[in-house]
């Protein structure tokens, strides 16, 4: 009799909204074989079950609910008119405007067969939405195979909303692995409901950290140098730790070309990028490069490659390599440099690859391969480089010098024993090499104590003395080959900074801007190097010190000067929206000018020389006169869309600009930018370039760019172009009137299965 009661009031219905309570098995993660079933018992999660009606099976342990059925559990819920649940297995079929969200993401059908274990399962007649990269997926059957893993029948893929897509993928059979990629099989591409593209099949990219498009075309044409231009590049998911880009590239008046981009990361500590291309050039004909003929008359092998890799051993030691080669000096005049990770990949989560940078173009005079390890401590850091320079300049790199290894110790400065006396060094050893021209070794030590003095806080004073000490071995190679010559050099440096720094606080509460710190900073610097060694000394031995002449580096063995600066500062305190307190440097000015007392011995090496040259003549201002130029440095910063740059050089003793270089950029929280390169070094370069983009509408740009050489008197480059934005693409569309070409090109994008990133950088001040 009680027992057949029990039984009766399992099994009676509800009234109203019933609502139940239970613990079961969810797995958020795959567990090793041989501990899955402990760590299943430790994977228990609350599961809530509300629906206006529920019965209960005790002898099948099987839940049945209907009407408004809402099952949340771990992760997300599922909602449907009736869904029955197997408590033991974690099985439930959901019946009637069925709902599964997990993550965020969404699977909908009228039948759901979903095991709330796994979260797998099947939907009739489903459609799918991925909220990371808002795509869309519908098809007769849609099977989840997997934690972000589905296969569709009959099914469409796209990222565009409304009931109508601009365009949409097909396919028999879809394969999509969320935050990874999907495959499709006899397929088309549609625009609207008209096919435009039968797709025997298609890999495309269903990630929110990597760029689309790398199946979507790019389309050019280049009068002078390529012809028509098309590309296609495409993923490929190697493994979890390790994706390429392939791509091919036909151009009308070049050929084909084949490339390759390895990225590839097998564990936290390491990772790496591979690319590399190859062409048959079959262009022929005779043009100059700089002032460099060449005349091809048959086809000519044309291939770029680098590679660039990173591990690190544990914190402050690491191994880092930047290899790259060219195939001739006349690459970058005829093709661009590749890097398809910094073009889509490198605003991304995923970072660590932003090291990398291959960008060139026909200006580029020389480009450096480098390996080195670094081991950091807190007060000393020791380096280790191999360095390999290939000269485009020059039909030969026989004379451009090579660096392996150099290794360099550095003591940052620091107390000495407890006393206010603080010690620094640097120290160096280098084998340099070249075919023609002086190769030898050089070892370089130059540590230096400071007295650091405060008065108060009205006058810091701090006089600094040092002792350099440098030994070189030399031997020339080639027609002007030599024995060996040993020479050393020492000397004795000193200097005396002193400085001081008003400010004044003032209160501004002037919309966000709470206050603004003024600062006034004078400081003077007195420099001695007394001329020791050779008058004559190889480029790959250090100078003494370095200093700055109108702008330019140049080398120091001798000076006897006294440099003065005044240096303003505004620094802004505000509030951004979430009321957090923000200091952004909005002004810095600095004037400084250095008075010769004794004429300086100042050289400016050039690598590709057998010796130094000492000609004042190649510095923008003579720097044997007493008075050096005056220094302008301006960074002003009042807006967050505003940002104007400038570092110039006033030539005192011909009353002339000496060098002149500015950037002025403008933008607005609408779209709109604008900015303005302007160079000018005296009787060498004057140029400028000037870029716009202008938002006609939300959904459509123009934009336009400018370069021209004034000291030259020639048009370098005139660009227009349009980009208009759907919902789902974007088509961008520009011609550009080069020097030696025009170009015409259309990139078209579709939107949602990644977008292209880009970094920026900020100054960061103290606060107040």
């Amino acid at each position: 009799m009680t027992g057949d009661r029990r039984k009766r009031n399992a099994a009676r219905p509800l009234r109203a909204t019933w609502v139940a309570a239970l613990l079961l098995l969810l797995t958020a993660a795959p567990a090793p074989a041989q501990q899955g079933l402990d760590l299943q018992k430790a994977g228990k999660g609350p599961v809530r079950i509300e629906a206006d009606r529920l019965s209960y099976d005790r002898e099948s342990d099987i839940y049945r609910a209907e009407g408004g059925v809402v099952i949340t559990f771990t992760g997300g819920f599922l909602k449907a008119d009736s869904v029955t649940l197997n408590r033991a297995s974690g099985d439930a079929w959901a019946h009637g405007r069925a709902l599964l969200q997990t993550d965020g993401d969404t699977l909908e059908g009228d039948i759901l067969e979903i095991n709330l274990d796994s979260k797998t399962g099947v939907a009739r007649d489903g459609r799918m939405f991925f909220v990371r990269n808002h795509l869309f997926i519908t098809g007769s059957e849609i099977e989840k195979s997997g934690e972000a893993t589905y296969r569709i029948q009959d099914g469409t893929a796209t990222t565009c909303d409304g009931p109508v897509a601009d365009w949409r993928f097909t396919g028999k059979e879809v394969d999509v692995t969320v935050d990874g990629y999907g495959t499709l099989k006899n397929g088309t591409f549609q625009i609207r409901d008209t096919p435009v593209a039968w797709l025997p099949w298609l890999m495309f990219p269903a990630k929110t950290t990597r760029q689309t498009g790398l199946l979507f075309p790019y389309f050019g044409y280049s009068q002078e140098k390529l012809g028509f231009d098309t590309e296609i590049p495409f993923y490929w998911a190697v493994s979890k730790s390790a994706d390429a880009t392939l791509y091919t590239r036909y151009m009308d008046k070049r050929g084909l070309k084949e490339g390759l981009e390895f990225r590839y990361s097998p564990g936290a500590g390491t990772h790496g990028l591979f690319y590399g291309d190859f062409l048959r050039d079959q262009w022929t004909g005779s043009d100059t490069l700089g002032g460099i003929p060449r005349t091809w008359t048959e086809k000519q092998d044309r291939w770029s490659w680098y590679w660039n890799h990173e591990t690190t051993f544990s914190p402050g030691f690491y191994f880092r390599s930047d290899l790259k080669k060219v195939s001739d000096i006349y690459y970058f005049r005829d093709f661009d440099s590749h890097n398809y990770y910094l073009d889509h990949y490198a605003g991304s989560r995923n970072r660590k690859f932003e090291r990398v940078s291959f960008l060139a173009n026909e200006q580029l005079t020389s480009y450096d391969s480098t390996a080195r390890i670094v081991k950091e401590w807190r007060n000393f850091n020791l380096t280790a480089l191999a360095q390999y320079t290939d000269n485009l300049t020059s039909p030969s790199n026989d004379e451009t010098l090579q660096r392996y290894p150099e290794i360099a110790l550095t003591g940052f400065r620091q107390p000495l024993f407890g006393t206010p006396v603080t010690w620094e060094f640097t120290s160096l050893y280098g084998h340099y090499e070249r075919t023609l021209g002086e190769r030898g070794d050089t070892l370089d030590v130059y540590p230096k104590l400071s007295l650091p003095w405060s008065f108060g806080d009205v006058l810091q004073v701090t006089p600094t003395a040092g002792f350099r000490e440098t030994l070189w071995d030399t031997e020339s190679n080639g027609s002007m080959a030599t024995t060996g010559d040993t020479a050393s050099r020492s000397v004795f440096t000193a200097a005396l900074n002193a400085s001081t720094e008003v400010f004044r606080v003032l209160d501004v509460n002037r919309g966000a801007v709470e206050k603004v710190r003024h600062a006034v900073k004078p400081e003077v610097t007195y420099r001695y190097i007394p001329l020791a060694g050779p008058s004559v000394r190889p480029d790959f031995v250090p100078p003494v010190a370095t200093t700055t002449v109108g702008g330019v580096s140049a080398s120091v063995d001798a000076e006897n000067s006294i440099t003065y600066a005044l240096t303003n500062t505004l620094i802004s305190r505000f509030r951004d929206d979430k009321g957090n307190v923000i200091y952004r440097e909005i002004l810095r000015l600095k004037l400084s000018q250095t008075y010769n007392i004794t004429t300086p011995t100042i050289y400016v090496t050039q690598p590709t020389l057998l010796t130094p040259t000492t000609t004042p003549g190649v510095l923008p201002a003579d720097p044997t006169k007493p008075f050096r130029p005056i220094d302008l440095e301006v960074d002003l910063n009042p807006y967050p869309h505003l940002a104007f740059m400038t570092r110039a050089a006033y030539d005192v003793n011909t009353t002339s600009w000496a060098q002149i270089n500015q950037d002025i950029a403008l933008r607005d929280g609408r779209g709109d930018s604008l900015s303005l390169v302007y160079r000018y070094t005296r009787d060498s370069v004057e140029s400028v370039g000037l870029a716009g983009r202008a938002r006609v509408s939300g959904a459509l740009d123009v934009f336009a760019g400018f370069r021209r050489d004034e000291f030259g008197r020639s048009t370098l480059e005139k660009t227009v172009g349009l980009e208009y934005r759907g919902q789902c693409w974007s088509v961008q569309a520009s011609y550009s009137d080069l020097v030696d070409d025009r170009q015409f090109v259309v990139l078209f994008s579709l939107s949602g299965l990644g977008r292209v990133g880009g970094f920026s950088a900020s100054r960061q001040t103290t606060g107040f």
